[in-house]
Parts: structure tokens; sequence; C-alpha cells
């Protein structure tokens, strides 16, 4: 026998056809709330994808933004020997996330290539350039002497004729500049004024050197400037992606303090300032503020979006208090003289809720109907914190109070914003 192959079964008398039937309408509950819950997970998955892409979208056109900069520069030093264009800035609208990452792909790629094809252009230009300004009539008779250096051959003969010096010296001139340019090609496009300056006088001094021994040595300094210069080009690249990142968790923060800290890094993502360790301070300040900020409307939606799938609606104009000062007042169509406040602090890391009367009670009948409601609501908010539990949201109670225990409160008007004691924060909290 490989495994049971037939198996008899039988149901337990005790169960009956209504306890059956409730028990398979709960499992298919169970398997709904399963599959919902897939579901969220799922969505929260491709919006934290998206969020990432336009994190990257935007970090490309920031980095087009500063290659179409740089062409402008050396097209105006250089002419139209320049013709390198950038790619061109995506607009970030509808498009899905796979077409927002075929994007980058693609100018990524671009970017590359037209950042190679300026790097070139702009080395031939100097190079040239150079050559013309070194033209006279000894500039041949040093770069005889210096062909050792540039056509990297063992030895000159130093027998030959004046006619064919004046030819090699033509040719190796062709070679000095090739070479200059291959070192000059490796320089960044974005590099600073003072950088190119640097480097166009070290460039100089090479092509105007008397022997192979200084070009040698004025090839090694040219070298050595490039690097320092990329390595500087590149940190302020890096600074500008960090600062990209940074305007992006910002985005969706508020206050003066917030707004203020987003005009420095766009003037650091313009090119105009840098990303300095006072401003990273204050920028990592305002992020973890606007963390703050999110969560609590994040918990707000969550309470908001369970509570009005059992019936509870926010009152009327109370949407921008929902959002500013963490505060909401719920009612139900089935309520006609009550409603339940609700603070999220954020602070605190609390749900603050107590039924309250938004109309007097005058009959010995206002009691009981307050204990109605404040056993409805607690029913209520079992529902809640399983709600809450399946949103990412860990509820523990801290503080209840028994329906009855203490009068419902009367609170005609929604509550102000100011922010009120502790002790009458929770009070009624549950």
């Amino acid at each position: 026998m490989s495994g049971p192959k037939c198996t008899t079964y039988r149901r337990d008398p005790a169960l009956t056809t209504a306890m059956l039937e409730a028990a398979s309408q709960q499992a298919a509950l169970r398997e709904a709330a399963r599959q919902e819950e897939a579901t969220r997970r799922a969505l929260l998955r491709a919006a934290a994808e998206r969020d990432r892409v336009v994190q990257e979208v935007k970090a490309l056109n920031a980095r087009i933004n500063a290659f179409a900069t740089s062409c402008e520069v050396v097209r105006v030093r250089y002419g139209p020997v320049i013709t390198t264009k950038a790619p061109v800035i995506l607009q970030i609208g509808a498009q899905s996330t796979r077409e927002l990452e075929a994007w980058c792909t693609r100018v990524d790629k671009q970017l590359a290539a037209a950042d190679l094809e300026l790097r070139k252009q702009c080395a031939r230009a100097i190079a040239a350039q150079l050559f013309a300004e070194n033209s006279s009539p000894g500039a041949e008779r040093q770069l005889v002497d210096a062909a050792e250096l540039f056509e990297e051959r063992d030895s000159v003969e130093a027998s030959a004729a004046a006619a064919e010096r004046v030819a090699a010296g033509a040719a190796v001139r062709e070679e000095m500049e090739q070479t200059l340019a291959r070192v000059l090609a490796r320089l960044l496009p974005d590099c600073t004024e003072e950088d190119r300056r640097s480097i166009r006088d070290a460039a100089a001094r090479t092509t105007g050197a008397a022997t192979s021994g200084e070009a040698s040595s004025w090839l090694v300094e040219l070298r050595h400037r490039v690097q320092q210069a990329n390595t500087r080009a590149e940190a302020r690249r890096g600074e500008v992606d960090e600062a990209v990142r940074l305007l992006h968790v910002l985005e969706s923060g508020r206050g003066a303090v917030v707004e203020a800290i987003r005009d420095q890094l766009g003037e650091v993502v313009a090119g105009r300032a840098v990303l300095d360790e006072s401003l990273r301070r204050q920028a990592a300040a305002c992020r973890s503020e606007v963390a703050q900020q999110v969560e609590q409307r994040y918990v707000i939606a969550s309470v908001t979006d369970a509570l009005s799938g059992m019936g509870y609606q926010v009152s009327e104009g109370f949407e921008t208090l929902t959002v500013s000062a963490g505060s909401l007042r719920l009612t139900r169509g089935d309520w006609s003289e009550h409603a339940v406040n609700l603070v999220v602090d954020q602070e605190g890391g609390e749900l603050r809720t107590a039924v309250v009367r938004t109309t007097a009670g005058h009959d010995d009948d206002a009691f009981r109907v307050d204990v109605e409601r404040e056993e409805q609501w607690c029913a209520s908010f079992h529902q809640l914190r399983d709600r809450l539990a399946r949103a990412g949201l860990a509820t523990e109670v801290q503080l209840a109070t028994a329906p009855g225990e203490v009068p419902v409160p009367l609170v005609a008007s929604p509550p102000a914003p100011a922010v009120r004691s502790r002790a009458e924060q929770r009070h009624r909290a549950r």
C-alpha cells in the first residue's frame, strides 16, 4: 500500500445544519480576508516600487539638467565643434511603473553615451586650440625631442637630417595631440571652471615643454589634475543625488521649516549650493518630522477606512481638521444624539476615543441610551482593533471604563485644534 486511497468520515451529530452553515460562512469570510490582505500587501509593494522608480526618474532629470548646463558652458567656450545634446526631461504623470523603468534604462544609456561624446569633443577642441597657440619656429624641434614620450619609442635618431626632423615633428605633433585628447577626454563635463583652468594650464605646459622629460612630468601632472577634478565632480554628483532623494522624501511635508529646507535642497540640485553637514542635519530632522506626519495620516486613513466599513462617517466639514490636527468626529446614521471623538496622538502613539452627546438629553431614558451607545462603540472598537492589525497597526488598550461608569459629556461642537491637557485628553479614553 503506497498510501491512503479512500477514507470515510462521519459528522458529529451535535453539529446541526445551521452550525455547519455558519462555520462554512466563517471559513469563506476568513478566506476572503486572507485574499484581501494579500491584495493589500501586493498594492503596498507596488506602491513602494513605484516610489523607488519615481526617485530614479527625478535623479535622472537632475542629471539631464546638469548635463545640459555643461553642454552650454563648453559650447560657449569652443563653439560649434560641440554638437552633443542632452536627453529630454521626463514629466512624471500617468505612466506605469514599467514605463518609467524603461525610460530610466534608456535615458541612463543615452546620458552615458552623450557624456562620453561631449568629453571627446571638448578634449579635441582643447588639444587643437593648444597646438594652435604653440605653433612657433621652435615648436617642431620641441615636438621631436618629446617623441620618445608620445610615440613610446625606445629612441629618436639624433642623426636624422633637418628635413626628416621636420617631417617627424609633424607626425609627433599629431601623436601628441591625440595623446592629450585621450587624457583630456577623461575629464567629466561638469567639473568646475577653476578645475578647467588648472587642467588647461597643465595641458599647455605639456605641449610647450622644451624637453621630453619636461613633457613627461607635465603629462603626469595633467593626469593627476584630471583625476582630482573628476573626484570633486563625482562628489558633487553624489550630493545632487542625495539632495534629490531628500527632496522626494520631504515632498509631502508641511510647515515653514520643511519648505525652507526644500528650497535649500533645490539650490543644491540646481548646482548653486553645496550639501554641507549643517544642511544634512536639518534635512534629516525634517525627514523625521515628515515621517511622523505621514504615519499620522496613515493611522487616520486606516481608522477612517475601517470605521467607514462599520457604518461610521466623519462629520461633514471636519476633513481639514482630521488631517491637520489628528482629530475627527465619528457619527452614525442611527445615532441622533451621539458621536465619537477620536484623537490620534502621534507623539504618544495613542488613539484616544470618547463617546459624546451632541444634544442634551431631557428625559430619564437618556442614561439608558448613553449606555447603549457606549456598548455599541465598545463592540465597534474591538472590530476596529482587528482591522488595524491587518493594516499593520498593533493596538493595546491602556485605559478603559465600563459603559455607564462615567457620564457621557455634552460636546455640541467639534473639538478645537488647540492641544488640551493630558488628563482631559485621556478622559473617557478606551
